[in-house]
Parts: structure tokens; sequence; C-alpha cells
């Protein structure tokens, strides 16, 4: 697994842990070329019940080496109806980019 890839699991960690309503999380992939250079940012797409409807807004993020992530992010945030459309190709994603994997959800530790 790649830095890149170590840098996206614990950015989407972060997001599950402090994000209300979150619900899923994938990556978005460019091309391959685009996807081996270093300057590509990290590409999440994020399923959150408690965000408001915009369609595909991409927010763009710098790096944040401080917190784990030493690459430039990109966030996408959806509702599950727009997911849903995202998945019928009723809403396009920027760029050319497709569907990733599927960023896991942290096991919560019990309290004990």
């Amino acid at each position: 697994m790649s830095r890149k890839d170590d840098a996206a699991r614990l950015l989407a960690r972060s997001h599950f842990e402090f994000e209300p309503g979150m619900q899923r999380i994938f990556r978005l992939t460019g091309s391959a070329e685009a996807e081996s250079r270093e300057s590509e940012p990290i590409k999440l797409l994020e399923v959150n019940e408690a965000t408001v409807a915009t369609g595909i807004l991409p927010l763009h993020f710098g790096p944040m080496p401080e917190s784990g992530v030493p690459y430039p992010t990109v966030i996408i945030a959806v509702t599950p109806e727009e997911f849903e459309k995202v998945n019928s190709h009723e809403l396009r994603l920027p760029n050319n980019w497709d569907l990733g994997e599927e960023m896991p959800r942290p096991v919560l530790e019990k309290a004990g």
C-alpha cells in the first residue's frame, strides 16, 4: 500500500469518526497516468445523510502534513439520494473520475 493510500484511509477514518451522518466513503480515481503522479490529490466521495443536496461540488484542500495527510485533497459530499444519481450516471463526476474502492468504516472500540 502506498503512502497516499495510507493517507486516504486516515482521512476517511477521521471523517467517519467526526462527521455525523456519514454513511459511506469512496476513493475517486482518474486516469492511471494522473493517479501515478505524486501531486495528484486524494479524492473522496462522501455519502452523508447530514449534508445538504448541492449536486457535485468538489471542495479542494491543501496538504495537511501535521495531520498525516501530506497530499492535497478533494472532497465531494453527497446525500444518499445524490449518490444513487451518481450510480445511475444522472449526476456526473468531474474530470472523468470514477468511483473507486469503498473505504472501510472504522470499528468502534467498546469502553470498558
